[in-house]
């Protein structure tokens, strides 16, 4: 499914939560860093051959070896791609700051700040970056991709595909560079699961209200 909204010309239905800032605040919003060595699945990895050196022996460590070995890098294997999840959900940085008028967003190599006071706002996405005054802001939209109906590695490719195309986009007047893309990800979940669906969908809205009240009103 495909979300797309359009500057001024857009109603925001936001299902039974209202996103509102009609009052004043300065937040960050960061998710805590997870720590690969203290997941459950490592420490079960590295206390499986202990349990059988205490029980059996360098001898049953040695003839078992085949069984807790590959059992090891299994659960090694899915605790890696957890943590990755994880560390990913860790990775956005939002500053919600009405009171000093300074709202930013950044997830991996891309992110967008805007000075409300004096009317500019920041883009970077790879290796570009550049400031434009919010007079240059033709339209933003959002598109929220995702696919469920795969399994096995066509479900991790198709992950992987709605990542890339989900995203805040931001239309401005350059010829050089008139479409900028700001990535996000669930700080909840992934693409795959409803939760992390339903998690992007709300950051990406509140990113469109968070439009509509500062370009708007300036």
């Amino acid at each position: 499914m495909i979300y797309q909204q359009n500057k001024l010309m857009h109603t925001c239905a936001f299902d039974s939560e209202k996103l509102t800032l009609d009052e004043p605040m300065t937040a960050t919003t960061e998710v805590k860093q997870p720590n690969f060595l203290m997941m459950k699945r490592v420490w079960i990895a590295i206390a499986l051959p202990i349990v059988i050196f205490y029980f059996s022996g360098i001898q049953g460590l040695v003839q078992l070896a085949i069984v807790w070995v590959f059992a090891s890098i299994m659960l090694l294997m899915f605790a890696y791609k957890k943590f990755r999840i994880k560390k990913w959900n860790a990775s956005t940085r939002d500053v919600f700051g009405e009171s000093d008028g300074m709202w930013s967003h950044e997830f991996g190599p891309t992110a967008m700040k805007l000075d409300e006071k004096r009317g500019l706002i920041h883009l970077k996405e790879e290796n570009k970056q550049k400031t434009y005054p919010f007079s240059a802001i033709k339209e933003w939209r959002y598109n929220l991709s995702t696919t469920r109906e795969r399994a096995g590695i066509n479900k991790e490719l198709d992950r992987t595909h709605d990542f890339r195309e989900s995203g805040f986009y931001i239309f401005v007047d350059d010829v050089q560079y008139p479409e900028w893309r700001v990535m996000f990800f669930p700080q909840k979940g992934d693409f795959n699961s409803q939760e992390g669906i339903r998690d992007t969908e709300l950051q990406l809205k509140r990113w469109m209200h968070i439009f509509d009240k500062v370009i708007n009103r300036n």
